[in-house]
């Protein structure tokens, strides 16, 4: 570690360190307590704090650390649904035959990556800014896909089953925790160590001789259990204070609902140690869950989960955060069809995991849990306007708790569009303004909303020259289109098999939809999925005109697992110049295709 560095972790501790926290979290039996007052939860898991977004995916462009704007908004979103626990997942290792990446936190057997250690100084920071406590996993068993335990093993030769007994890979993985303890031992905001995410494989002999590790290096904080299934064994250790369990309605054991599971757990536990619930996800399977219940359903685990004083509290699976290029983060849960992660305050986007409600249900029992009455909503802060060039297509740094935005042109200011929602679209700009006349200067600025009232105006971004108009279409739904086939359906199930983009019009041999927009079109984009290597290339008409364009293909990974594991798709770009004198645009089916996102370009 060069000097710089020295000094700036030295900063970073220090200010961490002189945070919001007066006390460690402490156990007496199966009770957590700060200070003198016993210490219960609702929280999140948000493991993109410290890891790449896209763990399945492995889209080079969305491999990357959080910044630290993204970081803090995740804060405030905590912060605002009185989430008071937050949990990461896995500090990755690099697997021997990879070459260092920004996001190995591990380059090798006790080797550190002290740039990426930075994301998370600065997460330490926030928790004691936003009073909010962390439980840290040091790797992963389950979902090691981006480095766990089979690159542990891998480094020394062995198999993935000796990373839990192999006397070296046990002490390479020591030394990854002698490292890390010893850079944020002394941070109150830390609430637990946890081994790794969903060790279900791990012996009581390791967890006994890690935990006990553990506790030679920080006798402060709490030691978390990894093993995660109900049924599973629950080990009762003296160096060991948090046992957990996960959970989801496709797990053994739950069939007669996550309450009669859990109470079994603690009957086990004979009021020697606490069980929180690091995991749970009320996803819609239409068994245990459906549209009709699964906020009612919700509802009711909470307040079992307040009514149950050995269970400290629960952490839902999982949440993302606003992107600092605009819109979100997206992950898709790949167990269901048409389920991703959480975004607060909720979009209609999602109603088909009914996201709303479920983020309304989680911060009232936020409150709830803690005795306090539920606030409203805290007024967003201003957005971020981002630059704009010479086509008027608008994206902003998004404000937490904001449900939709108004966005103003001027000066003088006049609104021309309200509620403008970022969670929407995903990874594109956020809004296209089709009212704008070419050669014509103009301003903009945007203001967040939600239920409590409207932020300040964001930066002003102006004046600007429009060159061009851009319509605009992520087929959410049909409304933009002047005409279509009655064979078209709208989809947006296993956004992973497509890049995480959101919406999508499926159709196959002989569909069409056409558009129409108020001037000559010049130029056309086009975006499509095929299945697998089937390739049906879309047909694109101007007029009477058939265009030739110039098609980008890229053939996308399988998902590792979930019910889509193995499938693929590929994503077909086309873009074409168009013949003057035309306003309108068709597209034409040959075979199975979803049609992504159309961007109509005209004067």
């Amino acid at each position: 570690m060069n000097q710089k560095s020295i000094i700036l972790f030295l900063l970073v501790s220090l200010t961490a360190n002189a945070g919001a926290f007066e006390n460690f979290i402490t156990r007496k039996g199966n009770k957590l307590y700060d200070g003198d007052k016993e210490f219960r939860f609702i929280g999140a898991n948000m493991p993109g704090l410290v890891l790449p977004y896209d763990w399945t995916l492995y889209l080079p462009e969305r491999l990357h650390l959080p910044t630290p704007w993204e970081q803090e908004d995740a804060f405030k979103t905590l912060d605002q649904m009185n989430l008071r626990v937050v949990r990461t997942w896995n500090l990755p290792i690099r697997d021997p035959k990879e070459e260092p990446k920004s996001w190995h936190y591990v380059l090798g057997p006790g080797k550190f990556n002290e740039e990426a250690f930075k994301c998370v100084d600065h997460l330490f920071a926030l928790a004691n800014k936003y009073n909010v406590r962390v439980i840290l996993d040091l790797t992963a068993e389950y979902g090691d896909y981006l480095g766990g335990i089979s690159q542990y093993a891998a480094h020394r030769g062995k198999k993935r089953a000796e990373f839990y007994t192999d006397p070296q890979v046990k002490e390479d993985y020591k030394a990854t925790i002698r490292y890390v303890v010893n850079r944020y031992r002394n941070d109150k905001a830390l609430l637990a160590w946890q081994f790794g995410n969903e060790m279900h494989s791990a012996p009581d002999a390791w967890l006994s001789e890690m935990a006990a590790y553990i506790k030679s290096l920080d006798k402060n904080h709490l030691v978390a259990e990894t093993r995660h299934r109900p049924g599973q064994s629950l080990l009762v250790d003296p160096n060991i204070d948090l046992v957990t369990r996960h959970l989801y309605g496709n797990y053994p054991g739950v069939e007669g609902g996550w309450v009669g599971a859990i109470q079994k757990e603690i009957a086990k536990l004979k009021g020697e140690r606490p069980l929180f619930i690091g995991e749970f996800g009320p996803y819609i399977d239409g068994k245990m869950f459906t549209h009709d219940n699964v906020v009612d359903k919700l509802r009711e685990f909470l307040d079992y989960v307040q009514s149950e004083p050995a269970i400290p509290g629960a952490l839902i699976w999982s949440m993302y955060f606003h992107h600092q290029d605009g819109g979100f983060y997206w992950h898709q849960i790949m167990t269901y069809p048409a389920v991703w992660s959480y975004h607060w305050p909720g979009f209609p986007s999602a109603d088909a995991q009914r996201e709303i409600g479920i983020m309304q249900a989680m911060r009232e029992a936020a409150f709830k849990i803690e005795g306090k009455p539920v606030p409203p909503v805290p007024v967003p802060d201003a957005p971020e306007l981002l630059p704009i060039g010479e086509v008027p297509l608008l994206t902003w740094r998004g404000s937490a708790g904001a449900t939709g935005y108004d966005i103003e042109r001027g000066e003088p200011w006049t609104v021309i569009a309200t509620n403008v929602r970022d969670g929407d679209i995903a990874y594109r700009p956020l809004f296209s303004d089709t009212t704008a006349r070419p050669g014509k200067k103009y301003s903009y600025r945007v203001t967040a909303r939600n239920s409590s009232g409207k932020s300040r105006p964001s930066n002003v971004v102006g004046p600007v020259t429009v060159k061009r108009i851009c319509l605009a279409d992520e087929l959410q739904d049909f409304s933009r289109v002047a005409a279509k086939s009655e064979g078209l359906t709208l989809n947006n199930d296993y956004n992973a098999l497509y890049a995480e983009y959101l919406f999508r019009a499926k159709g196959s041999t002989n569909d069409w939809l056409t558009y129409k927009v108020h001037g000559k079109i010049e130029s056309v984009k086009v975006v499509a999925f095929c299945p697998g290597g089937q390739i049906a290339d879309l047909q694109l008409q101007a007029g009477d005109a058939t265009l030739q364009p110039k098609r980008v293909e890229r053939p996308l990974p399988a998902p590792p697992g979930g019910a889509a594991r193995g499938q693929k798709r590929t994503l077909i770009e086309y873009e074409a110049a168009v013949p003057p004198g035309t306003a309108q645009l068709t597209i034409l089916w040959t075979g199975a295709a979803e049609l992504d996102r159309v961007e109509i370009y005209y004067r």
